[in-house]
């Protein structure tokens, strides 16, 4: 299981989208032939409205080395992700998008 912790800078209050390279290093990195992603699900539920108590679920659709093999990708150059919060993040998802050979 792949476990994701991010912070966004961006807050709107139905939808917000954005997308970011979780990468750090890229002197030298071929960008790589092929590409694939995956899905992490997030849902909270506030207990009481307009508070901070929540109630969450958090859920995963695969690994990012088994999604890589299903693509056919036996190396991984670099990784984006592209968030996605509904409604104050009351549903939130992660699609991690890899690239390699």
């Amino acid at each position: 299981m792949v476990w994701i912790v991010m912070i966004s800078s961006g807050c709107g209050l139905l939808l917000t989208h954005t997308t970011r390279s979780l990468s750090r290093d890229f002197d030298q990195t071929p960008i790589g032939s092929k590409k694939c992603s995956i899905n992490s699900y997030k849902i909270n539920i506030p207990l009481v409205p307009l508070t901070t108590s929540r109630v969450s679920a958090e859920w995963d659709t695969e690994r990012i080395s088994e999604a890589a093999q299903k693509a056919g990708i036996q190396t991984i150059y670099y990784t984006d992700v592209k968030i996605v919060d509904i409604l104050l993040s009351t549903l939130r998802r992660h699609t991690i998008i890899i690239y390699g050979d």
